[in-house]
């Protein structure tokens, strides 16, 4: 190996030989020494003159790696070509040239048209060609060009260096931009990334930040907005949606990390909640798949978390959603929701859900927390999807008032799981109702537990098995405790192959006079309360075991 570089200073530098080189210098471990190469960069080594025998000079726009730098990391995927008779070069997948919007198109902030000089510079390029990073110095930048179009190109950044502000400064910007287009024919938008902005829309002025319609990759991040959202004012409301992002092929990823919508939209007295802002959302023409880490939303009309109408898939974690109408969070089918939080405090003025389950099936919900202060019209959480669902560790605490913690209302042949989930209710109701609506077949509650105890005079049940006249069947309740002000459980409709076992029921259990239940496995549970069955039972299996009154 050492034959190859290290006896003749002079000789040209081999594309083999730099590859062991690079080996020699750590390549892939943590970047040490006196400076750092961009994972997005291109490094060019090229062979020194005598008096420079053994160094390796590596540029990105304009840096230098020293000496004395002992490793280096040219990211995840590398490919190294040859650039002439004396370098070689060391490219990334992504190498946009950096192009600063002050020294190179000499924008001047709160002065020039940051968007307008942008626009410029990049339809000066072929689709091909446009491979840049537009970094934006600290500072605030006007924006007065409405929906510039970036329909196609290799790579686009628009990044704050460190972080930057744009001001919105005209009351024609209705949206601040479209990224790619509905069409997945080539050229298209390749690589987008978009980080550390904040959109100033304060004073008379209202936007959205942007429509994405990404080939293969796109990263938003550490993207805020200053100011609140007026949607129906006649005489600048801007874009329907604040953040929309679709893939238009199965294949594409988008990344949707930390950004943060708090301001909301402005209330208009409408009878609807629709044609309001909608903060963070895809749609039908999202065909791949989004990653939703990390974002806030606050005081939205029109939904939180809105991805439930396309076929791709929605991962949505670590997220916080309060005070928002329609639905905290919205998912469609195979859409998966971790770690989030959902929090109601302020009444947001028209009817809300916390978490809603819609349209086909797979949705995986984990670890959800979910508190409510308020007055609810409808129901925390919300199933009407037409396939499977699964919800593990959902939590919800409840001191408001009227409405239910869950109703599910589903496909009924496609089961809809709850693992260990939990109900504490400690509402001031003013109508007698139950805590959790099963208005479907098929629905499971395994090692359950819902702690009803209301702060009013009005009692608060616990499960009601209803759709008001059809068959319920393959109800089943394992290993679960339902301990309420009233009735524990209450079989509304006839029903055949429920299952409840090693459950603990506090209060009531009942059937109406009119049900027919039959084929019913009901072993292993303890009964606090009385256990009255007024319709009839055909073909039971087991007893009532412990505790019980009748």
């Amino acid at each position: 190996m050492e034959d190859n570089y290290q006896d003749d200073s002079s000789a040209r530098t081999t594309r083999r030989s730099y590859v062991k080189l690079l080996g020699a210098l750590g390549l892939g471990g943590a970047t040490t020494g006196t400076a750092a190469l961009s994972s997005q960069g291109v490094g060019t080594a090229g062979a020194q003159p005598s008096s420079a025998a053994g160094r390796i000079t590596v540029s990105d726009s304009g840096t230098v790696i020293d000496d004395d730098a002992s490793q280096l990391d040219f990211g995840d995927a590398l490919s190294v070509v040859e650039a002439g008779d004396d370098a070689v070069r060391v490219q990334g997948d992504s190498n946009p040239s950096i192009v600063d919007v002050r020294d190179d198109l000499g924008v001047e902030p709160e002065t020039d048209d940051l968007w307008a000089a942008i626009e410029d510079h990049y339809l000066s390029f072929a689709p091909t060609e446009r491979n840049h990073c537009y970094t934006i110095p600290a500072g605030t930048w006007d924006v007065a060009t409405d929906n510039v179009h970036f329909d196609a190109h290799e790579f686009l950044g628009i990044v704050g260096d460190p972080f930057a502000v744009l001001k919105v400064t005209d009351q024609d910007v209705d949206r601040m931009m479209t990224v790619g287009s509905l069409d997945a024919s080539l050229p298209h938008a390749q690589r987008t990334v978009m980080r550390d902005l904040q959109i100033d829309i304060r004073g008379d002025y209202d936007t959205g930040i942007a429509r994405w319609y990404t080939y293969r990759y796109g990263h938003m991040e550490n993207i805020s907005m200053r100011g609140r959202r007026d949607k129906f004012n006649s005489q600048y409301g801007g874009d329907r949606h604040t953040i929309l992002v679709n893939g238009v092929r199965s294949s594409a990823t988008n990344v949707i990390s930390s950004c943060y919508l708090n301001n909301g939209d402005t209330k208009y007295d409408r009878s609807t909640i629709v044609g309001h802002a909608i903060p963070f959302s895809s749609d039908i023409y999202n065909h791949g798949t989004n990653y939703w880490e990390g974002c806030q939303v606050s005081d939205y009309i029109d939904n939180g978390i809105y991805v439930s109408g396309d076929d791709g898939r929605n991962i949505i974690t670590g997220c916080h959603v309060r005070n928002c109408a329609g639905a905290g969070i919205r998912i469609g089918p195979n859409d998966y929701v971790q770690g989030c939080q959902i929090t109601i405090t302020e009444q947001p003025g028209y009817p809300w859900s916390g978490l809603w389950l819609e349209n086909g099936g797979g949705q995986l919900v984990s670890q959800l927390l979910v508190k409510n202060s308020v007055k609810k019209n409808t129901e925390i959480i919300r199933l009407t999807q037409d396939g499977p669902a699964r919800l593990t560790d959902i939590h919800i605490t409840d001191e408001g008032t009227d409405g239910r913690a869950i109703r599910v209302d589903d496909n009924d042949d496609a089961p809809t799981i709850f693992d260990a989930c939990t109900i504490t209710d400690r509402s001031s109701p003013s109508t007698s109702d139950y805590a959790v609506y099963v208005s479907s077949s098929n629905v499971t509650f395994n090692d359950c537990e819902f702690d009803i105890e209301t702060q009013s005079d009005t009692d608060r049940h616990g499960v009601f098995v209803t759709n008001s006249g059809d068959g319920i069947d393959r109800l089943t309740l394992d290993t679960c405790t339902i301990d309420p002000d009233g009735a524990s459980l209450r079989l509304a409709e006839t029903g055949a192959d429920h299952t409840v076992e090693s459950s603990f029921f506090e209060g009531l259990v009942m059937s109406d006079p009119e049900t027919t239940l039959s084929r019913v496995l009901w072993v292993g549970n303890r009964h606090r309360g009385e256990t009255i069955f007024r319709g009839e039972r055909s073909q039971w299996q087991g007893d009532f075991n412990f505790g019980f009154e009748i």
